[in-house]
């Protein structure tokens, strides 16, 4: 077969414009990093992005010019930002810069220590004050050493003796850190009252911050019991207490950061940032409890994972990273708990993890210590990743103008990052031009931030066009009056009407909307009914349901457009009526009801009318209110349901010739019998889809041994 040379041109054309577009709407990734970069898209889902970070090098101990580190375990900055690593097995802290080159080894059992008689056990977390101290915390000796910058011990802080702790509770320190008043806080392995906290001549002050008890659904029942149970069984019940903290750090600024690992009863709230007063003010949708850190899905990797997080550092800007041990991934988020991107993974490559530890920043740098590859991983910020920084600091300070200079540049690597687009319009949105917002906002699937900027774009709409408004207005408020005066002009006739008489069979329908305790009786008495109309509306619900799902304006359409099942539509509402008019037909008969099974079609499909009318200024109203005029769709969609359940209910009422109790128990009867036959439809599904699995399998066994 010959093909023509202009279909081969057109076809080529069409393949180039096509491998442009899918090559367009592709991340672009400024670097070629070993782990699976991605972040959550609009819906929740994961979805690839550029990485925002990279890896540079990850040096050990023989890279260092040392012998093998063991179990490296901590991670702290001193007043010169000199990263200090923890080897927990070589009982040593290793001083490195932020290039990773060896600046000091500091041996922990060096003469000066043992000459003061210590002898580190377990030393689990190291930290420096403003002052240069160091503090070790010893979990096997039950202590926090205070030394010199040289190693030299100055003091051994131990438990204190306080009626806040009960004698049996161990002192068991793991991470320390100091604040700019020299108050030492320490998280102690198994305490749930929080960190405690000692003055610079180790004085207990008390205990800081303390995670809250989650309520619920077992809590509560568990609370019953206890009412119910005597004393004996009580104190074999388990005991409701909070989470200890794993691990925590402390921004320029004096606020602690904390993070807790809540292991199977995976909650919300994570991450925490404390103030004074131990109150957690991290901005979270204004609920910082309610954010959730971490991966977001259980089965990424195609089986059931759970994030495990372990630390959190805060750099001079406010970026929040988060470690995960459990899939060796870090997530960065900004003071408004906007996930800015994940990076790393397990693995043996460069840049991947196997157990990791602690995370520690030092200006675009990132450094994670691993303590089963006994090595330190340094990343920096990719091109994409600075602008993101860049553009969300200048944000955050006030210059909205700047800031969309590096937002466009994120743009550039990543067309699609929820991220980026809402950065834009909020950008956009801080400069008063709403209707660029709004298009970045829509884009970002970003509703909330959409509603206020179209609440002011339409405000200036408003206020431009005030005249042509008011007329309009005064237009649609005269109609009814106007035909109110007309009505009172017009000669009344006289003598005896009968309203059936001059009711035509397609208006029904609409008279039955305003006068339905009548109009039913005489519909049945009439038989003005036509199946020809009622199908005619059961098409138009079909039609508007439609309608609804995708043209709901974007405020209020929580909708996925891109998923639109025009069956799973179709089986809401015309599955639904049919299902229901077998049902009530079949239930009626039993009930000695009068309505053939032509009147209850026709009489259901009527009752409909009402909402089909409502439907088309219901969707109008969505596309005009803003968010906190919600009120108002509510009403009207509330008297749109109302209605028709009414109307629904009358109908049959007046097809059966029932009393309206017995209505409402046909009514009941009815929806019983339809969640009975979709039960048997699914109980025949399940049974025919195992069925023909089996039939399968032993074909496929007969084929094989053939």
């Amino acid at each position: 077969m010959k093909i023509n040379l202009k279909n081969k041109i057109l076809a080529l054309t069409a393949t180039a414009v096509l491998g442009i577009s899918q090559a367009a709407a592709l991340p672009v990734s400024d670097a070629d990093v070993p782990w699976l970069s991605y972040t959550y898209g609009i819906w929740g889902t994961s979805v690839p992005a550029s990485p925002i970070y990279d890896v540079v090098k990850a040096v050990d101990g023989f890279d260092l010019g040392l012998d093998e580190m063991s179990g490296p375990d901590d991670l702290c900055k001193d007043n010169d930002n000199n990263i200090n690593i923890l080897d927990v097995g070589k009982k040593r802290i290793i001083k490195l810069n932020d290039s990773l080159e060896v600046i000091q080894v500091l041996n922990l059992e060096t003469e000066k220590i043992l000459a003061s008689g210590v002898e580190l056990v377990d030393p689990q977390g190291i930290c420096y004050d403003k002052n240069g101290f160091l503090y070790i915390a010893d979990k096997g000796a039950e202590c926090v050493w205070k030394c010199n910058p040289d190693g030299t011990l100055i003091r051994k802080i131990v438990k204190p003796i306080t009626e806040l702790l009960s004698e049996e509770e161990k002192f068991a320190p793991t991470k320390l850190l100091v604040d700019n008043q020299g108050i030492l806080y320490v998280l102690s392995f198994g305490s749930f009252e929080g960190a405690y906290t000692f003055d610079e001549n180790g004085d207990f002050l008390g205990f800081f911050g303390s995670n809250k008890v989650s309520v619920t659904s077992q809590l509560l029942q568990d609370r019953i019991w206890r009412k119910l149970l005597t004393s004996t069984q009580r104190d074999r019940m388990s005991r409701y207490v909070p989470i200890e903290y794993v691990n925590f750090t402390i921004d320029e600024k004096g606020f602690i950061y904390t993070v807790s690992n809540f292991g199977e009863q995976e909650q919300d709230g994570q991450v925490k940032k404390l103030n004074p007063l131990s109150q957690n003010i991290l901005f979270a949708g204004q609920k910082p409890d309610l954010q959730f850190f971490g991966d977001t899905e259980n089965t990424y990797s195609n089986r059931v994972e759970r994030s495990n997080l372990v630390a959190v550092d805060v750099d001079p800007e406010g970026f929040i990273s988060v470690l995960d041990s459990e899939r060796g991934r870090i997530f960065q988020y900004d003071q408004d708990c906007n996930l800015l991107g994940i990076f790393g993974g397990i693995g043996n490559q460069t840049g991947t993890f196997t157990s990791p530890t602690d995370i520690i920043s030092s200006g675009d740098k990132i450094f994670v210590l691993d303590s089963v590859k006994n090595n330190l991983t340094m990343f920096k910020l990719t091109d994409y990743g600075k602008a993101i920084h860049q553009a969300t600091y200048l944000y955050d300070e006030g210059f909205f103008e700047e800031a969309l200079v590096p937002w466009n540049e994120a743009l550039k690597f990543d067309r699609t990052n929820p991220l980026t687009l809402r950065g834009i319009g909020r950008a956009y949105e801080r400069l008063e031009r709403y209707k660029e917002a709004m298009n970045f906002y829509r884009q970002a699937d970003a509703h909330r931030r959409y509603s206020d900027s179209y609440y002011e774009y339409r405000t200036e709409v408003l206020r431009k066009h005030f005249s042509l408004v008011m007329i309009v207005l005064i237009v649609i408020l005269l109609i009814p009056l106007w035909k109110f005066i007309f009505r009172k002009i017009k000669p009344k006739k006289t003598g005896p009407v009968n309203h059936a008489v001059y009711i035509k069979k397609y208006r029904f329908p609409f008279y039955l909307c305003l006068h339905p305790f009548k109009g039913w009786e005489e519909l049945k008495h009439e038989k003005q009914g036509s199946l020809w109309f009622a199908n005619v509306m059961l098409a138009a619900w079909f039609i508007l349901s439609i309608l609804e799902y995708q043209y709901t304006g974007f405020v209020f359409n929580m909708n996925r457009l891109d998923r639109m099942n025009i069956f799973i539509i179709l089986g809401s509402t015309i599955g639904v009526f049919l299902l229901w008019t077998v049902c009530n037909w079949g239930v009626c008969t039993l009930f000695d009801g009068k309505g053939t099974f032509r009147e209850i079609w026709i009489f259901s499909a009527y009752s409909r009318m009402s909402w089909l009318l409502l439907e088309i200024p219901i969707i109008i109203l969505t596309r005009v209110l803003v968010r906190e005029e919600s009120f108002w769709l509510g009403l009207v969609i509330s008297i749109q349901q109302i209605w028709s359940i009414v109307q629904l209910i009358l109908a049959a009422k007046a097809a059966h010739q029932y009393t309206l109790g017995k209505t409402i128990v046909s009514t009941i009867f009815t929806i019983i019998g339809m969640i009975l036959v979709v039960l048997v439809i699914l109980l025949f599904v399940s049974l025919f889809t195992q069925m023909w699995s089996f039939i399968t399998t032993l074909t496929q066994e007969i084929l094989m041994r053939v």
